[in-house]
Formats: C-alpha cells, structure tokens, sequence
C-alpha cells in the first residue's frame, strides 16, 4: 500500500503538467484571432487613406482639365431692362447694366464687357431684357429707328403747324433753337399771374381781348416740313443764301408768304409737350431765333390794353 502512493503522485504530477500545456495552446490560439484582426484593420485603414488621396488628385487633376483652355471674361449683362432707341450713353449713365463674370467659351464674340465711345451715340434697335447680354450687334444709329429724327435722348418730337412769318421767314432751320410764343383769345376777369386763354381759339372780334406771352423759352428745331413731302428738312442745315430767300413766295413778305403754313418738329420734354399742344388747338404759335447768348425770360405778356404801357 505505501508504494502505491508515489505512483499516483506521479500521475497527478503528470496530469498537471498536460493541463498547463494544453492552456498554453488553448491561449495561443485565441491571441492569433486578435492579431489577425488588428492587421486587418491596419490595412484597410492605409488603403482607406491611399482611396482619399487618389480621390482626392483625380478631382484636382479634373478641375484643372475642365479650367485648362476656358477663359474667365467680365461682360455686360442688362440689370434692368433697356428699351428700344436707348443710346449707348444713356444706358452706360443711367444704370441700366451690371457686369458679371462667365466663361469665355460660353459668350458670343461680340459680348460687350464696356461701353466705349464709339457706342455712346448709338442705340439698341430693341428691348432688352433683364440679365441679357448686350452685344455691339444690338447697336445701330439711333436716327434709323426714330422715323428719321435725331431726337435727344429722354425728349420727345412733337410737330406744330406755323405760318411762314411765325417761323421767322424761313430762317428757322433744323439744328435751330427757337423761343416759343402763344397769341390767344383772353378770358376776362380769370387769373391773376397774367392773360387767361379763353379756349375757343384766336377770336378776332373787335370786343375781345387778345394777349400774347412766351410759352417755351427754349426749344430745339429737329426738322421743317412733313416727311417726304418737296423741300423737308432734318438734320443741320446750311443757312439759306441772301438769292435763295429773297425769290421764295414763302418769304418775300406778300400775302402768299403770309398765309402759308409749315410743319415745325422741335425737341421737347413731357412737360413742354403737353403746353405746345394746348396752344396749338386753342391759339396760334409764333416762333423767335434765338441769337448767341439770348435768353427768353417768361412773364405776364402783353394784351390789347398793355401793349402800349
């Protein structure tokens, strides 16, 4: 019995060590798992970065193939729109533009990126809308699309018919500027500034009153005679020579040239525009060349009782 006993202590010595052993083994084999997966990770975190940075050179590298080749160009566009018969130095001081920034390739070659002097006494032959491009196409002379007529900018033309002396004797020429005045049928006891027009026109009776006063002070004459009709005039004219007036019926002084009317077109504002055609239907209309310096100053006129005070 008592050798019995170191065999099995042996034995459990034995059993001991395989268990150990077997531990080890069994541990190993969890630790290569871990390893396993930390490189993993470690990989695909650097080809992670390695797809960032590729990514990130192909966009740089595209940008610069859709910039190489295109242009970056500053050009007109309308901020408001334009209408029709505005003049290149009307549309350049009056705010009527905005400049922007655009591709080169996606403007026509005659976008306007200012507006130079040679565009300044043209005028678009159209309207143009908001954020349109202006192009030096859209400009032409602005007597083209006015019936003829240099009319300034921001006037209007308006034509009166005046007998041959009203319109000093034919001196009046387009280019001209004239002062404008009103001989009416005055309606008693109205108005306190001056004669009151009666409205029904130039009453020649001899028991009505009859005033005369200046209406406009200055105006422009534009054009003589109605459009296409023998001897109109638009545009400067050259003064008439001493032979050429003294043989024209209309300014010899006789009675042909006394009741022969002609076709005045002046420049004028809103304002003046609605004042000349009220004398036109209810007065008659006498004109005055203005020298160099001269200058028409408004008041109460004359009528038939003041006219010799």
């Amino acid at each position: 019995m008592d050798r019995a006993q170191p065999a099995t202590h042996d034995m459990t010595t034995k059993g001991g060590s395989g268990d150990r052993a077997h531990g080890l083994c069994r541990g190993s084999d969890v630790a290569n798992p871990m390893k396993r997966s930390i490189l993993a990770a470690s990989v695909a975190l650097v080809l992670a970065a390695v797809g960032c940075v590729a990514v990130l050179v192909y966009v740089g590298a595209a940008d610069e193939r859709a910039l190489s080749g295109q242009k970056a160009v500053r050009v007109l566009v309308a901020r408001k729109q334009i209408p029709a018969g505005t003049t290149g130095q009307a549309i350049k001081s009056g705010g009527y533009t905005e400049v922007v920034t655009v591709p080169a390739a996606t403007v026509p070659a005659d976008a306007l990126g200012d507006i130079d002097a040679s565009l300044a006494a043209l005028a678009v032959t159209a309207d143009l809308q908001p954020r349109q491009l202006l192009l030096r196409g859209a400009f032409d002379v602005p007597s083209v699309h006015n019936g003829g007529l240099p009319i300034p900018d921001g006037m209007l033309a308006v034509s009166v018919s005046v007998r041959t002396p009203a319109q000093v004797a034919g001196y009046v020429r387009p280019g001209s500027t004239v002062a404008v005045f009103d001989t009416y049928a005055v309606a008693e006891g109205k108005g306190s500034g001056g004669p009151v027009p009666s409205g029904d026109g130039l009453a020649t009776a001899h028991d009505y009153n009859q005033a005369t006063r200046l209406l406009l002070p200055k105006v422009q004459i534009l054009a003589i005679g109605g459009r296409g009709t023998p001897g109109a005039q638009v545009g400067p004219q050259p003064a008439p020579s001493a032979s050429a007036t003294s043989g024209s019926g209309a300014t010899s002084g006789g009675q042909s040239g006394d009741t022969t009317t002609v076709l005045v077109t002046v420049a004028v504002t809103q304002d003046q525009a609605q004042r000349l055609v009220h004398v036109a239907q209810t007065g008659a209309l006498y004109m005055a060349l203005l020298g160099n310096g001269t200058e028409a100053k408004p008041g109460p006129g004359v009528d038939n009782y003041s006219l010799f005070q």
